[in-house]
């Protein structure tokens, strides 16, 4: 399971969010007044917040299948935050910036402490090509397994 975690770390993190701005900016949801998902529809990367929970595909760096967080999903947006302004520290800096930072956030976002026998941290990063106008780290939590789950695990 550490190995699926730091592969899908290090490819959310590596391909960043970097082919369309317009993609990343959809949000086909219908989001109710207190902003939660009550449609799910395709959501860019760049338009998740804290408590979107969503699908996990093949090829999901710019926009995810988002979905109500009381039906089935796979994925859950705990956190966000924005990395310092500054020439590009490389992917490795970037990869562990990110980790530490989700780490940081996780039990202050959700009230419960991170579990990492049940569960992976992974967050979606800039990469390089993508640095000049991004600076945005989506910490996401899913089950180890990937499995499918119902509810929230943020407040």
């Amino acid at each position: 399971m550490k190995f699926l975690f730091c592969l899908l770390f290090l490819l959310l993190v590596g391909t960043g969010c970097d082919t369309s701005e317009e993609l990343s900016l959809v949000d086909d949801s219908v989001r109710g007044p207190s902003g939660d998902i009550e449609v799910g529809g395709r959501v860019g990367v760049l338009r998740l917040t804290p408590g979107d929970c969503f699908l996990l595909g093949p090829d999901e760096i710019e926009a995810v299948d988002a979905v109500p967080c009381e039906h089935g999903h796979v994925a859950e947006v705990f956190a966000v935050f924005d990395l310092a302004e500054s020439d590009w520290p490389g992917a490795a800096a970037v990869a562990q910036i990110a980790k530490s930072g989700c780490l940081d956030r996780f039990r202050n976002a959700t009230g419960h402490k991170f579990d990492p026998v049940h569960m992976a941290i992974t967050g979606y990063a800039p990469n390089e090509h993508s640095w000049s106008d991004d600076r945005r780290v989506l910490c996401v939590v899913t089950a180890h397994d990937l499995s499918f789950v119902k509810g929230r695990v943020t407040r």
